[in-house]
């Protein structure tokens, strides 16, 4: 069993449930941390995070109780590199198109002969407390599904060893095959791929992830099989908290 508290709980068959963060700011991480949530995840990609505001925001959801997981701007080794050697558990990595794109990123993570990762864990050292080389490569490899490419390729990309799960990045993949993100209903054609992506997983053994702009969404995807629910990200539960308050404050007329 793994030490990694997300991986182990996808191999006891335990759903994990999440929030994006792409706000900058170790307070706000903390605070979601500590609403009970299994991971928060430090967004590189699209969120308003540079590293030196991501290792203490990884340090406060540590101290949350959650598990820190960092999605990387693009499939660069010393990208993931450097979020692992931080201390995030996990990497989601976006716009991977191949197999073989997924194993660069697995390679990132794992030491020779396993992998091409330097050795340098700064922070991942203390945080594990130990400098074990199998300890220090107990992190999460999320490869993300969202291009044209990566939907064909999606049973290879599956299959690719040290891959831990495949996450949904819904808005990008409805991009990908020419639809609006968020339309409402879903396009059948978008249920479809997603059923794939979903059978992809469950048949290589792995965890499925999707990215969901609420709780009911979430509670969907869950119930159809997903092992990794993302409810929300930070900046929209703000404003809608905000426009919600504020509406509720006004007089009406």
């Amino acid at each position: 069993m793994s030490g990694n508290p997300l991986i182990a709980a996808w191999q006891a068959g335990r759903k994990t449930y999440g929030v994006w963060s792409t706000m900058p700011g170790s307070v706000p991480a903390e605070l979601i941390a500590r609403q009970g949530v299994d991971y928060v995840c430090v967004d590189y990609q699209h969120g308003l995070i540079d590293h030196s505001t991501a290792i203490p925001m990884m340090q406060a959801i540590d101290a949350g109780g959650a598990t820190p997981i960092a999605r990387v701007s693009w499939n660069e080794p010393d990208r993931i590199m450097r979020v692992a050697d931080a201390g995030a558990r996990g990497v989601i990595v976006p716009m991977v198109d191949t197999a073989a794109e997924a194993e660069r990123a697995a390679r990132a993570l794992r030491f020779p002969p396993h992998g091409n990762r330097s050795y340098g864990p700064v922070r991942a050292r203390e945080v594990l407390g130990t400098t074990d080389l199998d300890a220090l490569a107990d992190q999460a490899c999320l490869i993300m599904i969202e291009t044209a490419e990566g939907i064909r390729n999606v049973r290879e990309i599956a299959a690719t060893p040290g891959i831990h799960g495949l996450y949904v990045g819904p808005s990008d993949l409805a991009l990908a095959m020419g639809l609006r993100p968020g339309h409402t209903p879903p396009d059948p054609e978008f249920v479809r791929v997603i059923d794939g992506i979903l059978a992809a997983c469950k048949d290589n053994g792995i965890a499925a992830g999707i990215q969901c702009a609420n709780g009911e969404t979430a509670a969907h995807y869950a119930e159809r099989g997903f092992d990794m629910l993302t409810i929300a990200s930070d900046a929209p539960l703000l404003v809608a908290a905000v426009r919600t308050n504020l509406a509720a404050a006004k007089p009406t007329t």
